[in-house]
């Protein structure tokens, strides 16, 4: 899968020549991907689905009459043919508007964590290979949760029970408990491993930004 992950770089890098990091959402992060996988694979658009329903056994629902969709949860994007099966979650962490102020990186790393939950229990299921894939500006990349579980960001992660018992008595600690519900009595861990690392060079880049793709799965 390097070609792929070689050729939407180049248009992350293309993007980024004509518009800012802060000027663009994660859906432009998604769509890139969605067009190096037509690039690559010489695909039809309706091979790839975009915002697909998790399979139904990777949760359990909280049967909220009030909030529907939010009991429908859906992956960002899927691809299913003969000769590959991938889904993938996107995230996009970068400054704010005050380049000179903070923002919360544990916050994103627990988002980060969520979505890699989701996407290995997605792909426990429906048995394809699934990814989390990220941009990340200098405001990010190199920072560790106050823990021993997890590395800094970003590296390889063991998710296990342990480590979301732990955050759960934290601060920042939104996880979605519909997907713990089932991820946590299997007993097992996830481990979600770099794959690909590369920083990106564009007109608009001034700061160190990276494209961070992670493997990630059920530990067997």
């Amino acid at each position: 899968m390097k070609v792929l992950f070689e050729n939407y770089k180049e248009l992350l890098e293309e993007r980024l020549n004509h518009k800012t990091l802060l000027s663009i959402g994660e859906d432009s992060i998604r769509y890139d991907f969605f067009l190096a996988l037509l690039k690559t694979y010489n695909l039809k658009p309706y091979q790839i689905e975009i915002e697909v329903a998790l399979n139904p056994n990777c949760f359990i629902p909280n049967l909220n009459e009030k909030s529907k969709r939010s009991e429908k949860p859906m992956i960002d994007l899927v691809l299913n043919t003969s000769s590959l099966k991938i889904c993938a979650e996107f995230g996009l962490f970068r400054q704010n508007s005050n380049k000179d102020g903070t923002i919360d990186k544990t916050k994103r790393t627990v988002k980060m964590i969520n979505d890699m939950i989701r996407a290995s229990l997605h792909s426990e299921f429906e048995a394809n290979k699934s990814f989390f894939i990220c941009v990340a500006d200098k405001k990010m990349l190199g920072h560790k949760m106050r823990n021993n579980f997890i590395g800094k960001f970003p590296s390889d992660y063991i998710i296990s029970n342990d480590f979301i018992k732990h955050q759960l008595q934290q601060r920042t600690n939104k996880f979605d408990h519909r997907f713990l519900a089932v991820f946590s009595p299997l007993n097992k861990n996830i481990k979600s491993r770099v794959v690909y690392n590369e920083e990106l060079k564009a007109i608009n880049i001034k700061e160190e930004t990276r494209l961070i793709i992670w493997e990630t799965n059920l530990d067997k």
